[in-house]
């Protein structure tokens, strides 16, 4: 289990995941009463810090965090199916399927979402997006392909040495 590749790509996706619940994903900046405020906004809420002027995320985004803890768990079941490569590889598909619809519904729904609160009450904030948490989930999605690609080696591999047989 331990010494095919793709248990180590698995295993770095879940690393990945909890790293992910560290930084925050976007940083937005307004002026409020003509002082330069930020607001982050990651899967849970920063600490404040009592000198600080920065509003600070008040509530986690559950359904991001539920999807992320989603594809860890996804990732850590695909190891264990070790013995059943085809049922890995579905599983590993769900994993890039379910990343997927994560990432469009952090970029598109989440940030837009938030961004056009922001708006609302505040005039054109600057929205930088933390360049490291942004690209975890890209990495996940990089990791499970090669995951499924070394899945899929292996599989031919064990059906090549059983027409030998």
């Amino acid at each position: 289990m331990i010494q095919r590749i793709q248990t180590l790509w698995l295993a770095f996706i879940v690393l990945l995941t909890i790293a992910t619940f560290y930084f925050p994903i976007v940083d937005f900046t307004f002026d409020v009463k003509s002082m330069q405020t930020t607001q982050y906004y990651g899967l849970f809420p920063q600490p404040s810090t009592e000198d600080s002027e920065q509003f600070i995320q008040l509530t986690p985004a559950w359904s991001l965090v539920f999807m992320q803890i989603g594809v860890s768990l996804i990732s850590i079941t695909s190891i264990f199916l070790y013995k059943n490569r085809p049922l890995q590889v579905k599983f590993v598909a769900g994993g890039l399927l379910f990343l997927t619809i994560y990432i469009a519904f952090l970029l598109f729904v989440k940030i837009d979402g938030i961004e056009r609160e922001i708006t609302k009450l505040y005039s054109a904030p600057i929205v930088s997006y933390n360049k490291i948490a942004i690209s975890f989930p890209i990495l996940q999605l990089l990791l499970f392909v090669l995951a499924q690609r070394a899945i899929r080696k292996d599989e031919r591999i064990v059906r090549s040495s059983d027409r030998l047989r």
